[in-house]
């Protein structure tokens, strides 16, 4: 077994070094620190979590609340922060925001002892921030935020729905049908602006006969792609608002004979490893290539829990293309 003695020779620092790494980086100068975690990680070495929490009377637990996982951006999102957690010795207490009432799940999770918490569950004006706030520990918003701001990190929501709208209308499609979830939820209200921005600035209509708005689960988006589908007049392209409908959609369209893209064309956002795989090849929007929201997140926590940054965390990541088969 790895001890933090084999860290201390193989990084050239002494044993107190590694230690304090361990128990209080911010007392480490930075190149010296990150000699000492590059080590530990290549020696897959991690911090005894009981020993910590007896030394500093802590924890070294973090709460995590994550959306559904029948959407591949959270299992992404969640095994990063999972992953890097781990490495810095933390365990996490994982919770999905559809496994309980919204009361009960806040109250579940601000009423445990944790070292600080990352979500992606709050609504644009949730009251259960203040709640969050006033618990005083560290936290962060990932994927979402509030109306009254907090720290979060973020794709650029609008910016990316702009940016499908246009391309699709670059591609000639004029009969444009938008797939997303409720509007009070930040990601899909900055997604839904940045559609309409674009829809009408090329005097196209917006209204609910080319918007559907579901709950996030298989059966919903199906019965409600359905009624779109029996409609007269057909979308010629749909807008799904994350990778998870485009994938659920592009399912039920092939099940019923529709050719993707000859017969509608289809795009996606948050650009996930899943619709980059050859089976669905799925044109989609996301953060630029490697780049992860989740990972961006728990590293901001763990500034925060190990006393590196206590500055007010607002970012706001542009976004890029990707062009496959789907449009």
């Amino acid at each position: 077994m790895v001890s933090s003695k084999d860290i201390a020779k193989k990084a050239g620092v002494s044993q107190s070094t590694v230690s304090r790494v361990i128990n209080n980086p911010a007392s480490v100068r930075r190149e010296k620190r990150e000699a000492v975690e590059r080590v530990m990680k290549e020696l897959n070495y991690r911090p005894d979590s009981v020993a910590r929490s007896l030394i500093s009377n802590k924890t070294n637990q973090i709460s995590l609340i994550s959306g559904t996982l029948n959407n591949p951006f959270f299992v992404e999102t969640t095994k990063k922060i999972i992953n890097y957690a781990y490495f810095k010795g933390f365990n996490v207490n994982v919770y999905f925001e559809e496994d309980f009432p919204k009361d009960d799940l806040y109250n579940t999770v601000f009423s445990q002892r944790t070292e600080g918490i990352i979500l992606s569950s709050m609504y644009f004006s949730s009251p259960h921030f203040d709640d969050l706030i006033n618990l005083g520990v560290p936290y962060i918003m990932f994927n979402r935020k509030h109306e009254k701001g907090g720290n979060f990190v973020e794709l650029d929501n609008y910016q990316a729905g702009k940016m499908a709208a246009d391309y699709l209308l670059e591609k000639g499609h004029t009969n444009i049908h938008w797939f997303g979830g409720e509007l009070e939820k930040s990601t899909f209200r900055g997604r839904y602006d940045g559609f309409s921005h674009s829809m009408k600035q090329h005097d196209m209509d917006v209204s609910a006969s080319n918007v559907s708005i579901t709950q996030q689960n298989p059966e919903a988006i199906e019965q409600e792609l359905n009624e779109v589908l029996s409609k007269k007049e057909r979308p010629t392209a749909i807008f799904a608002a994350t990778d998870m409908i485009a994938m659920k959609i592009m399912d039920v369209l092939q099940r019923k004979g529709f050719s993707i893209p000859g017969d509608i064309a289809l795009i996606g956002i948050d650009n996930t490893e899943l619709i980059q795989h050859s089976a669905f090849d799925i044109t989609s929007i996301g953060l630029e290539q490697g780049r992860n929201l989740g990972d961006i997140a728990i590293r901001h926590l763990m500034d925060q829990i190990e006393g590196q940054s206590n500055s007010l965390i607002q970012e706001t990541y542009s976004c890029q293309l990707y062009e496959r088969g789907t449009v």
